[in-house]
């Protein structure tokens, strides 16, 4: 029989009007095998969220991570921080996310894992909900108790393709990283854009539309290195929501893959 950690925040959260309440599951093995990918489950319940939102965990330095289920996410993995952001909240009433994460085989002892979703209500008000971190042990002795299959299917898939002829054509497209700085139900000037995220941008922007809201992006950069230093310029000027995007051409695809083909 399995044995899981199931951790469960039950957090009153209130506004000047209403009380809400917010659960987050997170399920996981009690114990991870260093070198191998462990699977990470979470599960929150929607009780009204229909806005932007960004659900985050920190891991340790020496972790690889991989996605697994985003629910219409953007995920990224950058400095060691699990992120996955949503435009808009889905409507399912219980929204399941996932991902992989590897502990290099040279780490020992034990860590912290906790997580914290930032959310907004009605496009304007910021709140946040965190829960209180479990530990997890790291053990060379442990088992990988689920199966990884559905967990490696996309990024199979992903290397698959590459391998092919058929995609000569695709990869020559051109590749570039940007920089995502904010999410907006309204259409922002550069001017009100760089006050709103209190920081001047030294690049020019891109627009996207997606559905009634606005992604606004920074910079065109051919390789990752590149957009990782503008956006460690960006952090340190507080623009702490800011993360990396892939194109290829007009198509949106993971940093993990652009790195790929440009590395």
């Amino acid at each position: 029989m399995k044995s899981i950690v199931f951790i469960t925040l039950m957090a009153l959260l209130s506004t000047a009007v209403v009380s809400q309440e917010k659960s987050i599951n997170v399920i996981t093995q009690p114990s991870w095998p260093p070198g191998s990918y462990v699977p990470v489950r979470i599960e929150i319940t929607n009780t009204g969220l229909n806005d932007f939102a960004r659900f985050y965990q920190d891991l340790p330095q020496g972790f690889t991570v991989r996605r697994g289920n985003t629910a219409g996410a953007d995920f990224y993995w950058e400095n060691n921080q699990v992120n996955f952001v949503w435009v808009k909240m889905p409507e399912d009433e219980i929204i399941r996310i996932s991902y992989l994460a590897m502990a290099d085989k040279a780490l020992t002892g034990s860590f912290r894992l906790g997580g914290k979703l930032d959310y907004v209500i009605e496009g304007k008000e910021r709140k946040s909900v965190e829960f209180t971190p479990v530990i997890v042990r790291l053990d060379k002795d442990a088992t990988v108790e689920e199966n990884l299959d559905d967990f490696f299917q996309e990024e199979t898939m992903e290397n698959n393709v590459i391998q092919t002829e058929q995609v000569v054509p695709a990869i020559q497209q051109k590749i570039e990283f940007r920089v995502q700085v904010a999410i907006s139900s309204q259409h922002l000037t550069l001017a009100d854009l760089e006050q709103r995220i209190n920081s001047r941008l030294k690049y020019g922007i891109t627009v996207l539309k997606t559905g009634n809201m606005y992604k606004y992006q920074s910079g065109a950069f051919k390789i990752y290195s590149e957009a990782s230093a503008y956006l460690d310029e960006l952090k340190d000027t507080g623009v702490n929501d800011a993360f990396i995007v892939a194109y290829r051409g007009d198509e949106q695809i993971s940093v993990t893959l652009a790195r790929k083909l440009t590395e």
